[in-house]
């Protein structure tokens, strides 16, 4: 019997496209409100789950040269750096890049931030410039994702790797709904429209955020990502799917959901040396 039902989709679809000036005025708007979800330890998800999980894939990082792909206001790169990495963070949102400049100052960590387009990096620096490239949840929201992946590709070194963290193709749907038993606790997440794809905007409106806000993004199935990263000239070394311990969850139990189901899938990537 249904006793309930708890709408989690907060997406619309887009036109066939969306450009980076969309995207700078949707995440240069942000900013603010961005910099207190991520820093007031609101956005859990990141700094307990997919955020840890993606520096574990990195493996050691000590003196690597690394580049942090659409960094936001440096908490990835903050992460890396504290690890021993030689960190570049570029971004396309130049709010983002102020917030991050404000976390080097206070804390001097060495990191290099610039704004830049990820689909338009090749040129800024000489090939081989780095070992490592990283993205931590932000390649799904670029307008040219295989731009971006083709021009990191010539920045890395031979056998270099990217590694990033998307939203699980699988859970991440159009049609996303949670079935509630009478009580209200959660008996099973309903999903459909799984090959649904291409652009869509993102509703910013949970109660954890300060103010509210829309952005563009990108919603692929793993096929389409599978044919991204081959295109690129990169070959898949693995991929993880991180999930919440018992003791993360007792601490925050909203994580309960991303122990369940997987909410977050990361790509270990390595340049493909017959490309």
């Amino acid at each position: 019997m249904r006793a309930g039902s708890q709408i989690v989709s907060s997406a619309a679809k887009l036109p066939d496209s969306f450009d980076d000036r969309e995207s700078v005025e949707a995440w240069d708007s942000a900013a603010d409100a961005w910099e207190e979800f991520v820093e007031s330890g609101a956005d859990y998800y990141r700094t307990e789950v997919h955020g840890p999980a993606l520096l574990s894939t990195c493996g050691d990082v000590r003196g690597l040269r690394v580049l942090d792909v659409g960094c936001g206001q440096g908490w990835f790169s903050r992460q890396l750096a504290l690890k021993g990495a030689q960190v570049t963070g570029i971004d396309i949102s130049s709010r983002q890049i102020e917030n991050a400049l404000k976390h080097e100052e206070r804390s001097p960590l060495g990191i290099e931030y610039r704004i830049e387009s990820a689909a338009e990096s090749a040129g800024l620096w000489k090939p081989g410039s780095f070992d490592l490239a990283t993205g931590c949840m932000s390649f799904q929201d670029m307008a040219d994702v295989g731009a971006a992946f083709a021009a990191v590709r010539e920045l890395l070194v031979e056998n270099g790797r990217l590694v990033i963290s998307v939203s699980h193709p699988g859970t991440d749907t159009v049609h996303r709904e949670w079935e509630l038993s009478d009580d209200g606790s959660r008996l099973a997440l309903k999903i459909d429209r799984y090959f649904d794809t291409g652009p869509r905007t993102v509703n910013w409106s949970m109660e954890r955020l300060v103010s509210h806000w829309e952005s563009p993004a990108w919603r692929r199935t793993l096929t389409e990502w599978s044919k991204l990263i081959a295109e690129a000239g990169f070959v898949m070394r693995r991929m993880n799917e991180p999930r919440p311990t018992r003791e993360q969850i007792a601490r925050q139990p909203a994580l309960e959901d991303a122990a369940r189901l997987p909410m977050f899938l990361i790509f270990d990537l390595i340049c493909d040396d017959r490309s």
